[in-house]
């Protein structure tokens, strides 16, 4: 396999109030489940929406491989750093 080669296709399915993410390979494999989470978050809130395909993403970059060697990709922040005030509780 080389650099730019398609390793397979994320898809995302709704079903009653959650939203599945799927892991499908080029070489014919049965699909691979990801993650879900629930229809109102996903469609009421963007930030969610973003984590929810970050995570999924994670996941399918790392399912096969040993623990400790995954490899990450990172689209923002950390979410903890994002944050320049909290509140005062």
């Amino acid at each position: 396999m080389g650099i730019g080669d398609k390793i397979g296709d994320l898809y995302l399915r709704g079903k009653k109030s959650r939203c599945h993410a799927y892991y499908r390979t080029t070489d014919g494999a049965p699909e691979v489940f990801l993650c879900s989470i629930a229809r109102s978050a996903y469609n009421d809130h963007p930030h969610l929406r973003d984590l929810f395909i970050e995570l999924a993403t994670e996941v399918m970059i790392n399912h096969k491989r040993a623990a400790g060697s995954g490899l990450c990709i990172r689209t923002r922040e950390p979410m903890l750093a994002s944050f320049r005030y909290w509140p005062d509780w």
